[in-house]
Formats: C-alpha cells, structure tokens, sequence
C-alpha cells in the first residue's frame, strides 16, 4: 500500500508544472544536443547496423517489423479508447469519483483497457499478424532491411538521450525535491550522515554495464516481445540504485538505508514502472522524475516505519 501511495503522489507531482518546467528545461537542450550529433554520425551508424542486419534472416526480419508496427498500432488504439471512454462518460465519472481517488481511478481504466486490448490481440495474433505481415511484404528485402537498420540507429541514439537525461537529472534532483519534502513533510530533517556517498559514481558504473548488456543482447532485438521487456529492463537497471541513493543520502541516515535497501523487489519495482515511459516519445523527458519522486515519496513514507538506530536509541 506504501508503494501505491507514493506511486499516485508521483503521478500528481510529476505533472506539476514545476517539475514539467525543469522537465522542460533539461531535456529540449538535450534533444537538441543528440539531435545534432545523431545528424552528423547518422551516415556511419546506419551503415554499420545496416551490415548487421544483412546477418539476420528475412523471416525473423519481417517477424520483428510486425510485431513493432502491432506495437505501435495497439498503443494507439489504448490511448484512443482510454480518451473516448472519459469523454463520452466524462460528467459521470466527475459526479461519482472522488477528486482524491481520480488518479487510482484513471489508472484502473487505463490498465483495465490495456488489458482488453492485450487479449484481443493474443487470441487474434494469427490474423493480426497476417494482416501486419501483408504490408511488409509489399517492400522488397532491401528496403525493408534498410528500415529496420534506420529503425536501430534511431535507438541507439534514443538511448544515448535517455543516458544522458537520467545522468543531469541526478544533478538537478534537489531544488524540486525540497520543494516536496517542505510541502508534504516539513517534520523532516536533512541529515549529514551520508553527504558524501558517490551514488553518481554508481549511475557511472551503470551507465557502462547498461551499454554492454545492450552489446550482449543485441541478437535478442529481433525477438518480438522479448526485445521490448529487454529494452525496459536494461532502463531500469540504469536508474535503479542510483536513483534511489540519490534520493535516500538526501533524507536518510546509513541505517535507515540499509533498512530500506532490503526492499530490493521494491526498488526494482518503482524503477520498472517509471522506466516503461520511455517507450512514449515526448512523455519519456518525465520518466527520470517520476523515478525521483516515487521513491523519495515511498522513502518518506517508510521512515515512520524503519527501526530506531541503535545509536540513538542508545543516547535515549
């Protein structure tokens, strides 16, 4: 229950415009910035994901594209669902739901329509896939090799911005972040007893395992299905400990982290949610935020809970 709590304070505070300003104001120079490159480098990484696509067999080829056009063509038709269904019920839902439960409402929904649509497309993969598979095969192997190259060039720059934007947010995590903890938690204290802990040099290590996993499976890409759950999970190893040590040394003393630390499952958990929003474009400049803020509400939250640490209760 801590988790959901802080989970929907999340979503509440992430769509504030203070964070959506720094969200702003950090990630347009970004783009910009790997944009530019991604222009200049464009011809030699093309051409290199173009020679090792010419490895990968026209069958797997084609079963890649399909399943990543299903993809797009089913988030879509999520979203418009999702948007119908409050506009048309739109003065039923206001009058019947709580303006405190609205986000737990709206989550529910729009899990509840994922799911649906998840369904239809399992039990009627084969014409799915049939009618997606139609539309490839209207392009000779060439073009579409050239497509699918373009397609991972175009992500591996992608993730060179998601690297980079998780690396600044970490520097420019406090100002909105006290902003919070003044608001909600004025009771607590800063402490001084891990000032000087190197998460950033932890986001560094991570960031360096997160480009050879990336290496190591890269033939697994070609997998539909596979490639996107790879894809997230590679996302949230990189933000996971870092992100939580950045939030932590802030607001937490070295037992207290340790305490909080046994809640692995939790902490990988927060970092996977947050991380799926990378796979919207334009709404992914919020992911690393929401990250920060989950967990610093869910560490607030449990701080209550955690065990007096020996040297104060020895002091009392």
């Amino acid at each position: 229950m801590k988790v959901m709590e802080a989970v929907l304070r999340a979503i509440r505070d992430t769509l504030s415009w203070d964070v959506v300003k720094v969200s702003l104001m950090v990630s347009v120079p970004l783009a910009l910035l790997w944009f530019g490159i991604a222009y200049v480098l464009w011809q030699p990484v093309s051409g290199i994901t173009a020679m090792v696509i010419g490895w990968i067999p026209f069958s797997i080829l084609k079963a890649n594209g399909a399943f990543l056009i299903g993809g797009f063509v089913w988030f879509q038709v999520v979203l418009i669902t999702y948007a119908m269904f409050v506009a048309v019920f739109n003065n039923l839902i206001f009058r019947y739901v709580p303006d405190q439960k609205f986000e737990s409402f709206s989550i529910v929904l729009l899990l509840l329509v994922s799911l649906g649509w998840t369904l239809f497309a399992f039990l009627n993969w084969d014409m799915v896939f049939s009618e997606v598979s139609k539309v490839l095969t209207w392009f000779p192997f060439q073009t579409l090799q050239e497509g699918v190259a373009l397609m991972l060039a175009a992500l591996f720059f992608y993730n060179l911005f998601i690297v980079s934007l998780a690396l600044v947010v970490l520097m420019v995590r406090k100002p909105f972040l006290h902003k919070l903890l003044e608001r909600d938690y004025p009771e607590v204290r800063l402490t001084d007893d891990v000032k000087k802990r190197k998460f950033f040099s932890v986001a560094l290590r991570d960031v360096v395992i997160f480009f050879v996993l990336m290496t190591l499976f890269f033939p697994l890409f070609f997998v539909p299905f596979i490639n996107m759950g790879i894809q997230i999970l590679l996302w949230a190893w990189l933000i996971r400990e870092s992100y939580f040590l950045s939030v932590a040394s802030l607001y937490g003393s070295e037992e207290e982290i340790k305490e909080l630390k046994k809640h692995n499952f939790v902490i990988w958990g927060i970092a996977f949610t947050a991380s799926m929003l990378n796979l919207i474009p334009v709404v992914n400049i919020l992911s690393p935020f929401f990250a920060l803020i989950i967990f610093f509400h869910w560490i607030m939250l449990n701080r209550p809970l955690l065990p007096v640490p020996v040297k104060e209760e020895a002091q009392k």
